[in-house]
């Protein structure tokens, strides 16, 4: 199999490399990091109800729209990527794309503990360590490939995600960087030295190598290069960025596995900010009548979550 082990690249080529390589159907690992920020959304997410859009143009942070699933993240040069690309006919790939994380996943697994972070897989797709999140990971089907990718933090930037994804009030705003930070981790927060990109893809390509024996190193060709210029072009367009995604009446963040963030409307002027887990009411804040933070702490805090509960209770 190929290796692209290609370091600091363009925001735009950490994307498109991957996708190009599945759509001229081409199998290959690439391992990459971007060179300055970017917005990603998931196949299926709404721009408009996703994004602060005012705040990406005023801070230069451009958007793009991937074709693999899962939600929206913030990218930089404190993060590494691996790519892994495969025909979709290939026999190692099983019926149910789902299965086949736990095989990807576990060179970054074993790359996070060798520098002492206790990771472990967290079905169905995430990576975490001391029940953080710590790898975002995704997939889906490309032109005639099938694309695994992931992530390594070795720092995050929670301000930033925080001002990016759009909330409805500063309280929401103030709980979602609030519990990112309580929920994800970092290798910052694990090494007691600065951990390099050169290690890390490293220890990526030798867990690969586990898996597929020696790649072949390569540089993208004339042929991968033209296709990743052509779907950056067609990437910025208006229709593909503001293509419609789910919905949700009210305002939905996923902080990690098992872990949400939403709000919910208790009046005209007042709304309950609820922190999930496992679906139990872990945390509550109240935007417009904070008198009743401490009685809602006292009625629903530990109890499962259905939207009826605050409607029984308070409605």
């Amino acid at each position: 199999m190929d290796l692209y082990n290609l370091g600091a690249v363009s925001w735009w080529e950490s994307q498109c490399f991957y996708h190009a390589l599945a759509r001229l159907g081409r199998e290959g690992l690439i391992i990459c990091h971007p060179s300055s920020p970017y917005v990603c959304l998931g196949l299926h997410d709404d721009l408009d109800q996703e994004i602060d859009q005012d705040y990406c143009r005023t801070q230069g942070i451009p958007i793009f729209r991937r074709e693999t699933g899962g939600g929206v993240v913030y990218l930089d040069e404190r993060q590494i990527f691996f790519q892994l690309v495969l025909k979709r006919d290939n026999p190692q790939l099983p019926l149910r794309r789902q299965r086949y994380y736990e095989k990807f996943l576990q060179p970054a697994v074993s790359a996070y503990k060798k520098y002492g972070v206790p990771a472990e897989l967290k079905p169905p797709a995430d990576i975490a360590a001391a029940g953080r999140k710590c790898s975002g990971n995704a997939c889906g089907d490309i032109g005639a490939g099938t694309a695994y990718v992931g992530n390594m933090l070795l720092g995050f930037d929670y301000i930033t995600m925080s001002n990016i994804l759009r909330a409805p009030h500063q309280i929401f705003r103030d709980c979602l960087r609030e519990s990112m930070r309580a929920n994800m981790t970092t290798l910052d927060d694990w090494a007691d030295f600065e951990v390099g990109h050169d290690e890390l893809a490293a220890a990526l390509v030798e867990g690969f190598k586990t898996q597929w024996g020696e790649f072949d190193s390569r540089t993208p060709d004339q042929e991968l290069v033209a296709e990743a210029q052509a779907l950056y072009i067609r990437s910025g367009s208006e229709n593909w960025l503001q293509m419609p995604g789910r919905r949700y009446k009210q305002r939905k963040i996923k902080i990690a596995e098992g872990v949400f963030l939403i709000e919910r409307k208790m009046g005209p002027d007042s709304s309950a900010v609820i922190l999930l887990r496992a679906d139990r009411v872990e945390e509550i804040r109240i935007m417009g009548q904070p008198e009743l933070e401490e009685q809602l702490h006292r009625d629903i805090l530990g109890c499962e979550w259905s939207e009826e509960l605050l409607e029984r209770n308070y409605g």
